[in-house]
C-alpha cells in the first residue's frame, strides 16, 4: 500500500489556506472559494484500505520487545531542535511539531512495547562520530543507534563499525523501497547499492526540513510583474536560471542612493558561496560521481552539463546587475534570510527549515518554489538535502537488533504520515504563507530528491561537494583546467573509499 504525501498533506494545507486573512491578498476571496470547492479532495484518493489502515508499514500491528529501552546519541547541526525533534517529544506542548512527534512515539512505543529515552544531543559534529569509534572498539552498548551529522559523521560507515541495514537477517522489517524512507538517497550512500550502513527519509527533519528551495518575495515581485504567475511558470517546465535572470533584472534598485552597487541595496536574486551554490548545483543536476557498469561510482564531474551550468551562474552572478552573491558581506545564509525577511531582496535560495525560523515576521507575503533547472532539457526539477542532514545508523556493538529494525521502520512509517504534514504546514502556516499552490511546490521538491554517492562522501573525497563554492569567491569564470588538475586527486581518493567498502563483511 502506498499512501500520496499530497493526500497526507491537503488537509493541513486545506486548513491553513482557509485560515488566512482575506486581506493578505487580492485574490484571497477567490482563493477561498477556490478551496472550499475542492474540500473533499484529500479523501477522494483514499481506497478503503488506506482510510482503515492503521498503519502505513507492513510489520505486524502488535509486536512485543518487552519494554526494551532504546538510547540514541544524535549530533544537532546549527538552527533549531529540529535533529531532536526526529526522535523525541518531551510532551504535547500544543505546537503541532511537538505534538505531532509525540503522538508518534506513544503510537510506536504503544505498538512495540519499547521506550524511547529522551536522547543525547550535542553540537560536537566530528566529535560523536568518535564517541561511536571508541564505543565500538571498547564493546559497549551505550547507544543504540545514532544520528550522525551527514557530512561529518558519514566518514564512520566505511570503517566496519555500523550494521548493514540491507541485511535481512539482522534487519527483518525494514522495506526501504517505501515511500517514507529516502530510498535513491540512501541507496546512493552506499558504494555499490546493496550494502547501506545510513537510514535517513521522513524520519529526519534534517532531512524534510533540509531540502533547498527558491524563496520569493511576492510583495516584490507583484510590483514589478503584477500579471505574472510564478507557478504556472513552475507547471511549464520553464522555472529555469535564465528565467531567475530575467526576472531578476528588473529588481535592482539603489537603496542607499550612492550611486553604486552594493549590499545595502534591492536585488531580483541574491545567493551565497557557500552551501546555497551549492544547493543550485543540485538543483541543476550537476552530478559530482556516476555509476559504472558494475553500479560502482566513478568521479565524472568533467563534461558539458558541468561547464553549462557554471557558465550559467557565472552569468547570473556576476554579469547581472540585479544579483549579487554575499550581498551582506558575508556568506552566511543565515545573514541573507533576515536581510530577505526584511524584504530587501526579491529571490534567494536557502534550506526549507529556514522558513519558520527567520520569516515568521516577515511583513510581506512570499513563495516557495523549487530551486530552478538548468535549463529546459533538464527532465525534472531536482533537489537535495543540506548536508546536516541526519543519518541513523547501527553500532556493531549493539545486540538485538530485530528490535532496532521494529522500531526504524515504525518511526519512518508514522514520521510520514503524522510529523512530516505537521513540519509542512509549520513551514507554510508563518505569515502570509498558506495557499495550497506553496505546499504544492514543496511535494514537488519532496518528490525530486537526489544525490550522487560523491556528493554525499565529500568529506572522504578531498571536499569535491565544495568545489563550485571556490570557485565562486575566486570569481574563476572558465573552471575547465580546476577541474581537471583535482580528477587525479578525485579519483585516487574515491579508489581508496571503494577499496574500504569491498573490505568490509556484511
Amino acid at each position: 500500500m502506498k499512501k500520496s504525501l499530497s493526500v497526507l498533506l491537503a488537509a493541513l494545507l486545506l486548513a491553513g489556506s482557509l485560515a488566512a486573512c482575506s486581506t493578505n491578498s487580492e485574490n484571497a476571496a477567490d482563493e477561498q472559494k477556490n478551496n472550499q470547492s475542492n474540500s473533499q479532495t484529500p479523501t477522494a484518493d483514499l481506497t478503503e484500505e488506506e482510510e482503515t489502515a492503521r498503519f502505513l508499514d507492513s510489520m505486524p500491528e502488535t509486536m512485543d520487545f518487552e519494554g526494551r529501552g532504546l538510547n540514541f546519541l544524535l549530533t544537532e547541526g546549527s538552527n533549531g531542535n529540529i535533529t531532536e525533534l526526529s526522535i523525541w517529544a518531551e510532551e504535547d506542548t500544543g505546537e503541532v511539531v511537538d505534538s505531532a512527534v509525540f503522538q508518534r512515539n506513544l503510537t510506536v512505543t504503544d505498538r512495540l512495547n519499547i521506550t524511547i529515552n529522551q536522547p543525547e544531543v550535542n553540537t560536537d559534529w566530528s566529535g560523536n562520530a568518535t564517541v561511536i569509534r571508541n564505543m565500538v572498539s571498547a564493546g559497549s552498548t551505550d547507544y543504540d543507534v545514532f544520528g550522525a551529522y551527514q557530512y561529518y559523521g558519514i566518514v564512520i560507515g566505511s570503517e566496519g563499525i555500523l550494521y548493514n541495514l540491507n541485511n535481512k537477517e539482522n534487519f527483518p522489517y525494514n522495506d526501504f523501497d517505501r515511500e517514507y524512507w529516502g530510498s535513491g538517497y540512501m541507496k546512493n550512500m552506499s558504494f555499490d547499492g546493496q550494502k547501506m550502513y545510513w537510514a535517513t527519509g521522513d524520519i529526519a527533519l534534517r532531512y524534510t526540513g533540509g531540502m533547498y528551495v527558491t524563496y520569493v518575495n511576492s510583495t516584490i515581485f507583484s510590483n514589478y510583474y503584477p500579471e505574472l504567475n510564478l507557478y504556472s511558470i513552475v507547471d511549464e517546465g520553464s522555472w529555469t536560471m535564465d528565467k531567475v535572470s530575467e526576472l531578476s533584472s528588473a529588481a535592482y534598485v539603489d537603496l542607499n542612493g550612492n550611486g553604486s552597487v552594493d549590499g545595502n541595496d534591492q536585488f531580483g536574486f541574491v545567493t551565497q558561496s557557500n552551501d546555497l551554490t551549492d544547493g543550485i548545483a543540485a538543483g541543476c543536476m550537476v552530478d559530482f560521481s556516476t555509476r559504472d557498469e558494475n553500479n560502482i561510482p566513478v568521479i565524472s564531474l568533467d563534461n558539458e552539463w558541468t561547464y553549462k551550468f557554471w557558465d550559467k551562474y557565472y552569468s547570473l552572478m556576476f554579469n547581472n546587475e540585479a544579483c549579487m552573491l554575499n550581498p551582506v558581506g558575508t556568506d552566511d545564509s543565515v545573514a541573507i534570510m533576515t536581510a530577505f525577511s526584511a524584504g530587501q531582496f526579491m529571490m534567494t535560495d536557502n534550506k526549507l527549515y529556514q522558513s519558520p525560523i527567520y520569516l515568521r515576521d516577515m511583513e510581506d507575503d512570499f513563495k516557495i518554489l523549487p530551486m530552478p533547472k538548468l535549463d529546459d532539457t533538464q527532465p525534472h526539477y531536482n533537489t537535495r538535502i543540506h548536508d546536516s542532514c541526519t543519518l541513523f545508523g547501527v553500532p556493531v556493538s549493539i545486540g538485538g537488533t530485530e528490535c532496532l529494525s521494529a522500531v526504524l521502520e515504525a518511526l519512518a512509517s508514522e514520521s510520514f504520515k503524522e510529523v512530516t504534514p505537521a513540519y509542512y504546514e509549520i513551514a507554510l502556516k508563518v505569515k502570509f504563507t498558506r495557499d495550497s499552490d506553496s505546499g504544492r511546490m514543496i511535494e514537488l521538491c519532496h518528490e525530486n530528491i537526489s544525490i550522487d554517492f560523491a556528493a554525499q562522501w565529500s568529506n572522504k573525497l578531498g571536499d569535491i561537494n565544495h568545489f563550485f563554492r571556490g570557485r565562486a569567491d575566486a570569481k574563476e569564470e572558465s573552471i575547465a583546467s580546476t577541474i581537471a588538475k583535482n580528477s587525479k586527486v578525485w579519483s585516487k581518493t574515491m579508489d581508496k573509499l571503494i577499496k574500504a567498502f569491498e573490505g568490509l563483511d556484511d
